[in-house]
């Protein structure tokens, strides 16, 4: 979840980006140090898959899962189209949506993505259940993420990875397989300093890919389906599954009963943290800069921002019982 709250925090002011930086390779290495969260969400997930879905029908696993988070997912849905209507027909503020062209884009091309296409690779894999062990539905599992790699990422016509419907099934049906074989006690066995030097030597390789691929004109040089993202992503799960063996008390954050919120909710916080910047903007303040160093602790305290406004959003609508988080887990 940080690092999917990392790639949405905002990077620049009005039509900015990053080709304005002084130090354009440097901001990929930074902005890439959490693109492993993706991935490893899908990993994770299929992990935990492992011990559950063997002790009831596919289909009612499914139902349940889906059951379990759709009202929640519905309800932050609607209030973010409230607000969208808010902005737009109450404050005047000009938009280049309609309000069903922005449903349409909140639904496929936002954050709110990732839990359909979440539920869609469940959907497969609960499907395919009689053959989640089979190593042959992984490598057919594996060429259609390929086939989703080349042509978003390598082909002629790079797409950005919210497109790729199936493109992160594989990574489910992994984490399963992980999981279900123990494979995971493995990863404990290897040096975990090996295993970290991996992971590092990975993200270097993803942050000069994204260079390259920028430098090669490619309009989505940090796209998660990157082949050095990927392996990234399988280096940084199995090193936290060997360092991270026992969970401990993080007093203020409880991941296992905010995430979910944290990902339905930030969006608000990002909406309180654009009239924060504005407010700064008028009083001579300017937290955006083309200085790239400059531009990374801007960042980082947006971030921080972002992700404890979210948390204590979160913490209230539980505490209430609003908005079906009560007892939901992650």
């Amino acid at each position: 979840m940080i690092g999917i709250i990392w790639a949405h925090t905002p990077n620049f002011e009005g039509t900015k980006s990053y080709n304005s930086l002084d130090d354009i390779t440097l901001y990929f290495f930074f902005m890439n140090f959490f693109k492993f969260g993706v991935i490893c969400f899908f990993l994770i997930s299929g992990f935990l898959l492992a011990g559950k879905i063997q002790q009831e029908p596919a289909i009612s696993y499914f139902k349940r899962r889906v059951s379990g988070t759709l009202f929640a997912y519905l309800f932050a849905f609607a209030l973010i189209v409230l607000l969208f209507i808010f902005k737009t027909n109450i404050l005047k503020q000009p938009s280049s949506y309609g309000i069903k062209d922005y449903i349409v884009m909140m639904f496929l091309d936002s954050a709110l993505w990732f839990l359909p296409n979440y539920w869609l690779s469940l959907l497969v894999i609960v499907s395919l259940k009689k053959w989640l062990n089979k190593t042959i539905l992984g490598m057919l599992l594996l060429f259609i993420t390929a086939v989703y790699t080349y042509q978003f990422v390598y082909g002629t016509h790079p797409q950005p990875h919210t497109d790729a419907l199936f493109g992160f099934v594989f990574y489910l049906w992994l984490g399963y397989f992980i999981g279900k074989n123990k494979i995971h006690l493995r990863f404990q066995q290897i040096n975990p300093y090996l295993l970290l030097g991996v992971t590092v030597a990975l993200f270097l390789l993803s942050g000069w890919e994204s260079a390259m691929l920028y430098r090669q004109g490619n309009p989505e040089p940090m796209n998660i389906l990157r082949i050095s993202n990927q392996l990234y992503s399988l280096a940084a799960f199995a090193a936290m599954v060997s360092l991270f063996r026992k969970p401990f008390n993080m007093h203020f954050f409880k991941p296992r009963q905010e995430t979910f919120g944290i990902y339905l909710y930030h969006m608000f916080a990002l909406v309180v943290l654009t009239f924060v910047l504005k407010l700064l903007t008028r009083m001579g303040i300017f937290p955006y800069s083309d200085h790239t160093i400059t531009f990374i602790g801007w960042f980082i305290l947006k971030f921080i921002f972002v992700y404890v406004l979210t948390t204590l959003i979160v913490k209230v609508l539980i505490r209430y019982n609003i908005g079906f988080l009560s007892n939901k887990r992650s």
